[in-house]
């Protein structure tokens, strides 16, 4: 079998990677095209570039390929994953092995649970491939949580994870890949769930939480060598974000306000024992994370996501991500791997009409060469423009929102009576960028226009406007609301085809936005692996460890009034809801359990409301199975065009 990973791209002005943007047609892709799971997931390249190893579904199933680089006579290694594996990420160890983590469903006393693995494979034999650690006889979820790779160290990694079952606390295992062989090297510590290590392999910090909820740090002290607790040292918080460590375990880069209300980049001195210069604030966006010289001791650029990622550099640093950045200014570029000697890169690029995919890119080439496509039915020249927009909440605070146009708007003047989708975004303490969204562009290629809002509660904006969101789920409700009366305002939705959709949290706010809906703005719902019961969903996170605590984060005070829930919850307002109803779910969903779904259609069925129901068998929270991903755009196609007829300005 022999697979061709590499074709070169000729980019040219106002062209895009796969196609001109100036097509004189336009056809909207089948709904199932919108179902295909991501082509080319993830690659990685060897330490010394000779190879590239390839995570890539076809029709569904994903593999694993493996291929010299400059020498396609010779034969790719390919590794099937099986129909139930999730894979996530494929790694070199060194230059014939590699590693790719993946996570299964299994269940557990009846609750559903995703076990991740690594799986390693020598690519330079005939060896099998092998699990490389695996629990003893117990139940254990987390089998692939990786500490450090040690980049100088070809055969082994550090690894967490725990001999006893169900325990929260891993000790610290150096593990030899091959054969699974390890030894402790740091035992586990009461609250401490994550460990970090400096540049050179060493742990230097412990973070997490106790079953009670409160927040732990552990420090390696570079002066005493022994293990402390954060009240040792003066302004740095159990809770503080670690977004890493220089100078040998000396310096932290830590995340803090400093009397503002976005989150900037500072440096922590561990022997000063206090904050000793600023790297990077942005006053209206919290930084997300940094770029670090590649002897990983200086800080060169910080992260932060504006409409998009954003990287700024912090003083007169070039690197090739920036010359990417330079060539193709239109494209998001982002890294994804390099090689030891930083020569050569591939990077995932995209634009927020444009799915991109995976590229390689090497010092001194005139264009980037193509791995492969992030998926193959949608073009670019098929897909709607997204533009940044704002409007005014009912209290005056701007909120940030993205709208999709159809493909066929392509003018101001168009720009108006468009049939609608309000699509808030899950979590629901995520956001939307601008960047490529193929739930919105499938309702674009259908003719619709997309509306989709960061309320408050969503992440990047500053503590302020989170905080209003994560302390009142009405406040949050209230925003989406007013998005949708802000373009009938406007002019640009048409009142009898305004629909509200979204998935997981979304559904959520979808369904509220309906049950709340007097003024009867929509023209009907959907709603996919939603939560619809405070109550219940409360009950179910209570079967993990964490879970009563992590609910009382998640759901905020308010909602600890039993009032409040019920008069917040949409099984309880079915009867509110006087529109056509799309309801979706998965019945192995850890994030929502299926029991939502269920309470929710009985509510429904019982309040005589329209409604189109499915269920997917053995099914997450995302749709991981190609199959089922399809068949939920075509149901929800035929649901758009039983409720509101085909749009005229879907492209034909």
């Amino acid at each position: 079998m022999r697979i061709s990973f590499f074709n070169v791209v000729i980019f040219v002005a106002a062209s895009s990677l796969f196609g001109a943007l100036s097509s004189a047609t336009y056809a909207a892709p089948p709904a199932k095209a919108f179902g295909e799971l991501p082509v080319s997931l993830d690659a990685d390249l060897s330490p010394d570039g000779k190879r590239i190893g390839v995570i890539s579904n076809q029709g569904g199933n994903y593999f694993v390929y493996t291929s010299v680089i400059d020498d396609l006579t010779v034969k790719p290694t390919v590794l099937a994953l099986g129909e139930d594996i999730r894979p996530e990420y494929i790694r070199w160890i060194n230059n014939d092995r590699f590693v790719v983590s993946v996570a299964k469903l299994e269940s557990y006393r009846d609750t559903p649970f995703m076990i991740g693995y690594l799986y390693t494979q020598d690519v330079s034999g005939d060896e099998k491939g092998r699990l490389v650690v695996k629990p003893r006889n117990m139940f254990r979820q987390f089998n692939n949580r990786v500490v450090d790779w040690l980049e100088d160290d070809p055969d082994h990694i550090l690894m967490a994870y725990s001999e006893e079952e169900f325990s929260a606390y891993p000790d610290v295992y150096k593990v030899k890949v091959e054969n699974g062989r390890d030894r402790r090297v740091k035992s586990g510590v009461n609250g401490i769930e994550r460990w970090m290590t400096d540049d050179n392999g060493v742990l230097r910090i412990g973070v997490g939480e106790t079953d009670k909820g409160k927040d732990r740090m552990r420090i390696f002290d570079p002066l005493t060598e022994k293990w402390e607790t954060d009240y040792e040292y003066p302004g740095l918080e159990a809770d503080t974000p670690i977004f890493g460590i220089l100078s040998d375990g000396r310096e932290l880069i830590v995340g803090r306000y400093n009397g503002r209300d976005t989150l900037g980049l500072y440096i922590y001195d561990l022997v000063e024992k206090k904050v000793t210069r600023e790297l990077f604030h942005n006053d209206d966006y919290d930084a997300s994370g940094v770029v670090v010289s590649t002897d990983g001791e200086t800080v060169i650029g910080a992260k932060y996501i504006a409409d998009e990622v954003e990287t700024e550099l912090l003083g007169e640093y070039s690197t090739l991500i920036d010359e990417l950045r330079a060539k193709y200014p239109d494209y998001s570029v982002r890294f994804v791997d390099q090689t030891d000697d930083y020569r050569t890169l591939i990077v995932r690029m995209s634009t927020a009409y444009e799915p991109g995919g995976l590229f390689m890119y090497s010092s001194g080439d005139e264009n980037v060469r193509l791995v492969g496509r992030q998926y193959n039915g949608l073009e670019a020249a098929d897909m709607g423009s997204v533009v940044a927009a704002s409007y005014t909440a009912r209290d005056g605070q701007k909120i940030p929102a993205y709208i999709t146009m159809p493909v066929t708007v392509t003018t101001q003047a168009q720009f108006k009576n468009l049939p609608f989708i309000i699509l808030p975004h899950g979590g629901p303490y995520g956001r939307d960028a601008k960047r490529f969204d193929y739930f919105a562009q499938f309702f674009a290629s259908r003719g619709y226009g997309v509306m989709q809002m960061n309320f408050r509660g969503s992440d990047g904006y500053g503590k302020s406007f989170e905080e209003a969101g994560r302390n009142n789920w009405i406040v949050m409700q209230e925003d989406v609301e007013d998005a949708t009366k802000y373009l009938f305002k406007k002019g640009y939705a048409d009142p009898d085809r305004t629909c509200i959709a979204g998935w997981s949290y979304g559904g959520y706010a979808a369904l509220m936005g309906a049950a709340k809906d007097v003024e009867n703005r929509y023209s009907c719902v959907i709603a996919m692996a939603a939560l619809t019961d405070i109550a219940d969903a409360k009950r179910d996170l209570a079967k993990y460890r964490g879970g009563k605590n992590a609910a009382k984060t998640f759901f905020g005070e308010a909602m600890d009034d039993k009032e409040t829930r019920k008069a917040n919850s949409p099984t309880q307002r079915a009867d509110d809801i006087k529109v056509p109803v799309f309801l979706a779910h998965g019945d192995s969903d850890i994030n929502v359990h299926f029991d939502q779904y269920k309470k929710m259609k009985r509510a429904l069925e019982k309040a005589g409301v329209d409604g189109t129901y499915m269920e997917f068998e053995d099914e997450d929270h995302y749709l991981s199975r190609q199959e089922n991903r399809e068949a939920f755009f075509e149901g929800l196609d035929n649901f758009l065009i039983k409720v509101n007829g085909e749009s005229e300005f879907m492209a034909k």
